[in-house]
């Protein structure tokens, strides 16, 4: 019989007369099956399997323990694509919702929570990151080095992120949701307890705060936010205190923006790149005749238009902050003036999305040129009716020379901006 295989319609080998199809070519086939090495079998199989009997035993207890372990898994990680619900969506409708819920926090801090946990879920829990938690999940069991524990953590919250092909379903009836908030709170927690360790301290100043108060906010100076993060959850009246405080603080800063008298908390490229780059949502807010749902609207456009920007260039905020720390203890200025730069630098910081928003719309005063040549290049750009990257060429190069380089950075990404951005003035 011939070594090579006969085509289908062949004359069989055996030499029978038939078409091979006809006579040996399920014999050979069930030969070349039974010869074939068995398929491998999934580097996860057992840990899956683990993992569905978990589910099918009843024992809840368990369940919770392998979830906490996979919150803990999630947190060392730390943050990644597929793990955590979007970021700016987050940080959006939790912040929000925190404002809503303002008064509930104060009377059940843990009802609050959990309010607010299971409108995050429902709001960001959609079909589509679920699948991406899964398919995310199970890469990650994959890695070298996990522990069984581990493997089967992972592949239970891949379980439990499964969602029907079709049909409804409910996000808060999955538990692997919990665990992502969970762990993304806590972060978002850990972030906003700098912007609460500005308050205490500012509150510090004028109050007599408690032995617990200061040493929480110790350890916050030290980078550790979880206890300041709690103590002021626990203590309804400090936060009623810290939050009365920012709002008075914000609107003195506000107010002395407002005067001709108080200097620009800019400096010159700062306010040129920022006309660049929010020069259309700026606009938008002034159209007339809005309604105040359209108003509303383009008022959270710019506020979002203002937080890109600030994440485009994590200089300018630290460089803000710290020019009004060492203005507010210049000697040189009058009282007022420190006082103003004191208020303002704790305000920027707690709050610098709104803070730098209000200073666009509301500051009386044009940022100090450093030099002579500097406000001519300045008074130059102004008398433009339309800003293009070669309009801001020359202030770059200007802030080259006088070795700023920062400065030049800043204006080279506003002119970067403009090349598919140019801007009219009217």
């Amino acid at each position: 019989m011939s070594r090579q295989k006969p085509g289908r319609n062949d004359p069989c080998p055996c030499g029978s007369g038939k078409k091979y199809k006809s006579c040996h070519a399920a014999e050979d086939r069930a030969k070349e099956a039974a010869a074939a090495p068995a398929p491998a079998a999934h580097p996860l199989a057992g840990d899956l399997q683990a993992a569905l009997d978990m589910l099918g035993s009843g024992d809840m207890s368990r369940v919770s323990e392998t979830l906490d372990h996979l919150g803990e898994l999630l947190t060392e990680w730390g943050p990644g694509p597929g793990l955590r619900f979007d970021a700016e969506a987050f940080d959006k409708h939790v912040s929000r919702e925190l404002e809503r819920l303002e008064a509930a926090v104060e009377r059940d801090p843990a009802q609050a929570r959990n309010t607010l946990r299971l409108g995050t879920v429902h709001e960001l829990g959609t079909r589509a990151f679920l699948e991406k938690l899964r398919t995310t999940l199970l890469v990650k069991a994959t890695t070298a080095g996990l522990s069984s524990e581990d493997r089967q953590a992972l592949c239970l919250g891949a379980l439990l992120a499964t969602t029907p092909k079709s049909g409804s379903f409910q996000p808060e009836d999955r538990p692997v949701l919990d665990v992502v908030f969970g762990v993304q709170f806590r972060e978002w927690g850990a972030r906003h307890g700098q912007q609460l360790a500005s308050k205490l301290e500012a509150l510090a100043a004028s109050a007599d705060l408690s032995d617990e108060a200061r040493e929480v906010l110790r350890k916050a100076g030290e980078g550790e936010m979880d206890p300041l993060v709690k103590y002021v959850e626990s203590d309804p009246q400090l936060a009623a205190r810290i939050t009365q405080e920012a709002k008075e603080r914000s609107a003195r800063v506000e107010t002395a923006m407002r005067q001709s008298i108080t200097p620009s908390v800019f400096t010159p490229e700062e306010q040129v790149w920022l006309t660049s780059v929010l020069w259309e949502p700026l606009n938008a807010l002034k159209v007339p005749g809005m309604d105040a749902k359209a108003r509303s609207a383009a008022v959270s456009a710019f506020l979002g238009a203002v937080r890109s920007a600030l994440d485009s260039d994590h200089e300018v905020l630290p460089g803000m902050l710290e020019r009004m720390r060492a203005r507010a203890k210049d000697a040189a200025l009058d009282e007022a003036t420190r006082a103003f730069f004191s208020d303002a630098a704790v305000a920027f910081e707690a709050e610098p999305v709104r803070m730098i928003l209000a200073a666009i719309l509301t500051s009386y005063s044009e940022p100090q040129a450093r030099s002579a040549e500097e406000q001519v290049v300045r008074a130059d750009l102004e008398a433009k009716t339309r800003w293009t990257a070669e309009d801001l060429e020359p202030y770059r190069k200007l802030m080259g020379e006088m070795n700023l380089p920062t400065s030049a950075e800043r204006i080279r990404r506003a002119q970067e901006w403009l090349r598919s951005h140019p801007i009219a003035m009217t």
